[in-house]
């Protein structure tokens, strides 16, 4: 059995609106609307926010009541933040309006993922959703690669009626959902054989894999929401940064098949801290103002980065018997702050140094901090872990 096509045509078309949303605040901030760098570092602050405070809440409540129309509720929400944004123009507008977004986001993500977890048993587990996390990956790569095409700065494309098009985008997801009710709260079928996961196993690294993939998607939200200050700065075109995004999230889909395809990584700590590091070192050559060709392979290494510490997070919420909603809620309210952190710390360090490479150095210095406790985290929890 694989995951309902429903379930997964949501998750790639609300991340293509989404990210190409996001993508299209960052630059017309900055280049049509010349925002400072601590604006687009604000972006995402209260969207973030209000995702962290809403999404361990909605997770939860997703437990008892239909997942699929928690779902439903939350796209309705984006298409209002759309239609608002879209007639405030207004970069502080936008940041304000983001705790709509944020809300909104926080009602789909838990109560799909545990949707799907619900639907599996503890053989495909692994691979459902690895499934799914391509569907809402590619989704996101599209998103990033379309930016270039039907932007183009405002000039030959849509400009900031993109937006728009988002909306009606999402408004055209709901009907796809499945209809509201069917499986939620714990499976029937078993997801956690004791003799081969012991609690104390995966609560260890549970743990590890909320802090890496926090460290993860810091890195990631750096380049989405800085990356256009970093361009103009070099007087290179907006555009670049759809096929940098475009590749690091393109990578990390490939990611997810990879990592959905083949177990060796699970419980085990030695390739989680590889390949952050990795993705940590990409980032610095990004943000380092490398060419285009030198960015797009570091962009693909960074992408896998990301691919691997998110497939070890969500796995690992959703691998148990109870409570799993609540569990993918958390793992979600994590990415949320991460979002905010990252882009704020890196957008006040670049207004105040006023070196635009200042947020990728930062970003990876917090990264190697992150992996010493989360590596601390699974050797006080399973003293032989390796």
């Amino acid at each position: 059995m694989r995951v309902d096509p429903r379930i997964a045509a949501v998750g790639f078309g609300l991340n293509t609106a989404a990210f190409l949303l996001w993508t299209v605040f960052a630059s017309w901030s900055r280049f049509e609307a010349k925002a400072e760098s601590w604006v687009l570092g604000a972006l995402p602050v209260l969207s973030g926010l209000s995702y962290v405070l809403v999404a361990t809440r909605a997770g939860a409540l997703s437990d008892r009541v239909s997942r699929v129309g928690l779902a439903r509720t939350g796209l309705l929400l984006f298409v209002a933040f759309c239609g608002l944004a879209w007639l405030t123009r207004h970069p502080l507008a936008i940041m304000g309006l983001g705790v709509l977004h944020g809300t909104a986001m926080a009602l789909v993500w838990p109560a799909l993922q545990a949707r799907v977890a619900d639907e599996s048993t503890a053989d495909d587990l692994e691979r459902r959703l690895g499934e799914f996390s391509l569907s809402w990956s590619a989704g996101k790569t599209a998103g990033f690669f379309a930016f270039p095409f039907l932007y183009e700065e405002g000039r030959a494309g849509l400009g900031f009626d993109t937006v728009l098009l988002c909306g009606g985008a999402a408004l055209a997801l709901i009907p796809i959902l499945p209809r509201p009710g069917g499986a939620r709260g714990p499976a029937v079928l078993p997801l956690v054989r004791d003799d081969l996961h012991p609690p104390a196993l995966r609560d260890a690294h549970l743990r590890a894999g909320w802090i890496a993939n926090f460290a993860a998607y810091g890195l990631g939200s750096v380049v989405v929401y800085l990356y256009p200050d970093l361009l103009a700065s070099l007087g290179r075109p907006a555009g670049d940064q759809g096929f940098v995004l475009g590749t690091i999230y393109g990578a990390q889909t490939v990611g997810f098949w990879l990592f959905g395809r083949f177990s060796g990584w699970r419980y085990r700590l030695g390739p989680l801290v590889g390949w952050m590091a990795a993705g940590a070192a990409a980032l610095l050559v990004i943000g380092l103002g490398a060419p285009l060709a030198a960015a797009i392979p570091a962009a693909a290494v960074l992408g896998l980065a990301l691919g691997q510490a998110y497939s070890a997070s969500v796995y690992y919420s959703v691998h148990s018997e109870s409570g799993r909603g609540a569990r993918a809620g958390v793992h979600e309210a994590i990415m949320g702050g991460s979002d905010v952190s990252f882009s704020l710390l890196g957008g006040l360090l670049a207004w105040v140094t006023g070196w635009t490479s200042a947020p990728y150095f930062a970003a990876a210095a917090i990264c190697g901090g992150t992996l010493a406790v989360a590596a601390r985290a699974v050797r006080r929890g399973v003293p032989s872990a390796t």
